[in-house]
């Protein structure tokens, strides 16, 4: 057996509900039965008093781009144990962040789906990325499934852009992921986007419109097959907020508002469709994100869009590890992957509390927390 570590006297959120205060027990790299905690070896425990705290399941991000090895560690100094990629190139950083070790579980798609001609497909060329990894009929779409999945990949991406892929190669993709057994994500940024990603089928749309909200009929189409949501409010907020953006709406005569954002998650909330937190973390340099510290203020967009506190780490946690088929984390029970975390506070009340972090575990080893991160509002969750 390996060595114990035993929270005391916390409030737990277990993915679904708050309880406690009580005991939570770390046995090894996974949750422990509370049984463990009565009578422990003293030389072979780490006792911690979680007084005055809330122990979280650890945090997911639905939606990053992650730089290097260093940034994915990082990540879990904030929180966020597992991150999902949506979008990772060139092939050689694929592989080498495929195969890191260390405090961040990493998923990721690969290389997109794209369209040459597309916003995407132009801005790629600037990356090295060249047009015969691009998408341009339903054959090319049905090569590049098989592609990524040699690769294994845990699901494929699409760029649905507006322009972009005729509404055939969007479903062409979607039938050969199914096929072999992947969910899709999709990049769907504006109105006519989201709508073919509901069209065609695609598990998870992330983005969310800023020209047009959501309407009813579209709403009522994707909680009626189970269509699943990551608003990237942050990264919706940022292009709302960008100079850049504003000269391209003042080009195209196609304004950009976030409140459109917001009241397309609220009405998609509303009608029962799941809501996860992502945040399109990345470093383009023009709408940066952090990876790992802007999970935080993702939350609290959610909250500003209607969820309730408990929602949304529900959002970060629980309903994230579903809809990404990670069955082994996202809660706090026996036999789960002990992903933790710590926090000074009741985030079910206010969702601030998430930043205000004492500890993180990942997988049982305890992971840094820097002076920046740390809680200090309240000073009592110490080692005892």
């Amino acid at each position: 057996m390996g060595g114990l570590t035993i929270i005391k006297h916390v409030r737990v959120f277990d993915g679904q509900a708050i309880s406690g205060p009580k005991t939570v027990v770390i046995e090894g790299s996974s949750i422990g039965d509370d049984a463990l905690a009565d009578d422990p070896d003293p030389s072979a425990a780490v006792v911690v008093d979680g007084t005055g705290c809330t122990l979280l399941p650890g945090l997911i991000d639905c939606h990053v781009h992650i730089r290097d090895e260093a940034q994915l560690a990082a990540c879990a100094t904030y929180g966020v144990t597992t991150v999902c990629d949506m979008a990772c190139m060139p092939p050689e950083k694929y592989r080498k962040l495929r195969a890191t070790k260390g405090p961040t579980t990493w998923l990721s798609s690969s290389l997109p789906a794209y369209e040459e001609n597309s916003r995407h497909g132009k801005l790629f060329k600037f990356t090295g990325v060249t047009p015969d990894h691009a998408v341009h009929d339903t054959d090319e779409a049905a090569k590049f499934v098989q592609d990524r999945i040699d690769e294994g990949v845990d699901y494929i991406k699409v760029i649905a852009d507006f322009p972009g892929h005729d509404q055939a190669v969007l479903d062409k993709i979607q039938v050969e992921a199914k096929k072999h057994g992947k969910m899709t994500v999709a990049h769907t940024a504006q109105y006519v986007a989201f709508e073919c990603g509901v069209q065609a089928g695609f598990n998870i749309l992330t983005h969310v419109p800023m020209d047009k909200v959501i309407d009813d009929n579209i709403v009522g189409k994707m909680a009626s097959q189970k269509t699943v949501a990551v608003p990237t409010l942050s990264m919706m907020q940022r292009m709302a907020e960008s100079w850049v953006m504003w000269g391209i709406s003042w080009i195209s005569g196609h304004s950009s508002n976030f409140q459109i954002a917001l009241d397309s998650v609220a009405a998609m909330h509303k009608a029962g469709v799941p809501i996860l937190a992502g945040t399109d973390a990345n470093n383009s340099g023009v709408f940066t994100i952090v990876p790992g510290q802007s999970l935080h203020h993702e939350l609290e967009l959610l909250v500003s869009a209607g969820l309730t506190p408990i929602e949304a780490l529900k959002a970060a946690t629980s309903l994230a590890a579903q809809h990404f088929n990670l069955h082994d984390r996202g809660r706090i029970a026996p036999g789960l992957r002990a992903d933790l975390v710590l926090v000074e506070g009741k985030p079910d009340e206010d969702i601030t509390a998430t930043q205000r972090i004492s500890r993180v575990w990942s997988g049982g080893e305890e992971a840094s927390v820097s002076a920046v991160q740390r809680g200090t509002g309240l000073g009592s969750c110490a080692l005892m």
